[in-house]
């Protein structure tokens, strides 16, 4: 029979009658003392996993439902459940709270979270954030509804322009633009911060005059806004990005290919980020390791569930676009794994 007690698993032998074991009927006591360690101990039945995501029909969402259905197939005694969020920075808040067990995060916003710079300038570096692994690739993408006068970058000031629900990874990286072009609120008409539903509506309502994506693509949101509302994407490109590339190396040159969106003449070349898959160092190690474990081993999976994650390798989720310290539950499986060097 198994006792446990102390940390300990200790092995008691049966007893015979008088309450005398067998092991001291032949004299020999025999006490087996195994290290017990939250890997070996029971899993409570149907215990959460909560993962905090973005909008109900955005590519994070779809991510989170992804990771959820491959963790809930393995039946390991974890329940996973996605929450509608406002993104990146509000999963970082969420994290930081104990709201969520994981949120998925760009790597922008990840970055500013762990420096305490940016967005989180005033709130202070947030310690307790980790990394569990990185996801695809999001571009952003600037779209200019036909007729608005906009054609470049450099049009924007003036227009009616929606950069992005607040405390989400587009409106963070949309206000970083703006500084680094010179651009202040008041340089525009009008300035909204608004979810892509409602986006959506405005847009191709003529009440918006560019409208702003930072996503994997292709994503439906934009191929809907270039089908439905004749709209054109914009390149953000120029000295002035190739400048905010140079001091924000979590950022990368991105390219949003034509063969994404048909409609599209020609290729636009952006700047883009990593989303990636966060959590806190409260959260149990168990947790993160099963989740980890779940996605490396149904990768395909992933892959087939939107068209961004088709391309997702597990050597650079391993190991790109993470800034924050390595969650010790993704640690121990991407090492057992062999996608860590021990």
């Amino acid at each position: 029979m198994l006792r446990k007690g102390s940390g300990m698993v200790v092995l008691q032998t049966p007893l015979l009658s008088g309450g005398i074991s067998v092991i001291q009927k032949l004299g020999v006591t025999v006490a087996l003392v195994l290290a017990a360690t939250f890997w070996s101990l029971p899993v409570q039945a149907q215990d959460t996993i909560i993962i905090g995501t973005g909008s109900s029909r955005g590519v994070y969402m779809s991510l989170g439902q992804a990771i959820c259905k491959v963790v809930n197939a393995r039946n390991v005694g974890y329940e996973c459940k996605t929450k509608v969020t406002n993104g990146s920075i509000a999963n970082i808040i969420g994290l930081k709270k104990g709201e969520y067990d994981l949120g998925i995060v760009q790597s922008d916003v990840q970055f500013q979270a762990i420096k305490g710079t940016g967005t989180f300038a005033n709130v202070g570096a947030i310690s307790s954030l980790r990394s569990v692994f990185s996801a695809h690739s999001e571009a952003l993408a600037v779209v200019a509804r036909a007729g608005s006068g906009v054609v470049s970058l450099a049009d924007l000031p003036g227009k009616r322009v929606n950069i992005g629900k607040l405390k989400s990874g587009t409106n963070s990286t949309m206000r970083l633009l703006f500084a680094a072009e010179g651009w202040t609120t008041k340089d525009f008409r009008k300035l909204e911060a608004i979810s892509v539903p409602e986006q959506a509506a405005s847009f191709c309502d003529g009440k918006l005059d560019v409208a702003t994506f930072l996503a994997g693509h292709p994503n439906s949101a934009v191929g809907e806004l270039i089908a439905r509302c004749d709209a054109r994407l914009v390149q953000v490109a120029g000295p002035k990005v190739d400048r905010l590339l140079a001091d924000h190396p979590y950022y990368t040159s991105a390219i949003i290919s034509r063969a994404e969106y048909f409609q599209l003449p020609s290729d636009v070349q952006t700047i883009g980020v990593l989303a990636t898959v966060m959590s806190d160092a409260r959260v149990d190690p168990r947790k993160i390791y099963e989740v980890t474990r779940s996605v490396f081993e149904n990768l395909n999976f992933i892959r087939r569930a939107k068209p961004p994650f088709a391309k997702l390798h597990p050597l650079e989720m391993a190991r790109n676009g993470l800034t924050a310290p390595r969650h010790p539950g993704a640690e121990k499986y991407l090492r057992d794994a062999g996608r860590l060097p021990r």
